[in-house]
């Protein structure tokens, strides 16, 4: 099965809010699409392992933030490479709170949703969430996900890794650790020299979840 046609399927990015122990989360996700619209429903797509799927799934609501072609690289840094259990990704950026939902407030339309139905795959959870505020701010284009991988991702990895190489030096005993599910990479060919087609076994993520610590 060739993976990289899945890529051309059209989808945006969104940072996906939600809140556990009175803190908020979230996490980066292109999987989204409205699916009805008496009521909206709008579906959401979460990797089983991500920790900001967890909270949804515990709360019951969350909210989505649709990120204009401009939005910074730092914000996808912030929401896509590291995780909500140990960062609080809110505290690094200027978001506001709807219907007690975090969103960011560099977006171009927000959605508060409650969910009324969760579908479990082997991979991921599909969420499905009706609509209880929607709204139209910004008149920007949308980033997709094609355009963050043929224009984003490779600056983003290329920070990321040289900053890891100072880490690398200044502390052995660290490894490449997957960020959504924690699989630690420990093969015989260092992790930089692995081909860009390489993916997570246990998730199926490509390299850019991995960071050096």
């Amino acid at each position: 099965m060739d993976v990289d046609a899945f890529y051309k399927i059209t989808q945006g990015l969104y940072i996906l809010g939600s809140k556990h122990d009175g803190r908020w989360v979230g996490s980066i996700v292109d999987a989204v699409m409205q699916v009805a619209n008496n009521p909206f429903i709008l579906a959401v797509s979460c990797h089983n392992n991500s920790f900001t799927k967890q909270c949804i799934e515990k709360l019951g609501c969350f909210s989505l933030s649709a990120l204009p072609i401009d939005i910074s690289p730092e914000i996808i840094k912030i929401f896509g490479f590291q995780s909500s259990q140990a960062v609080n990704k809110w505290s690094f950026v200027d978001h506001n709170v709807c219907e007690g939902m975090p969103y960011m407030k560099d977006n171009i339309a927000i959605f508060i949703c409650e969910v009324v139905q969760s579908i479990v795959f082997e991979s991921n959870t599909l969420f499905l969430g009706k609509v209880t505020h929607a709204q139209n701010n910004q008149n920007k284009e949308p980033i997709t996900y094609q355009y963050y991988r043929n224009y984003l991702k490779n600056e983003l990895i290329s920070k990321l890794t040289k900053s890891e190489e100072v880490n690398m030096s200044e502390n052995k005993d660290k490894h490449w650790i997957c960020k959504v599910c924690g699989y630690v990479y420990d093969g015989d060919i260092p992790f930089e020299e692995l081909p860009e087609t390489w993916v997570c076994p246990i998730c199926g993520l490509d390299k850019s979840y991995f960071v050096f610590e």
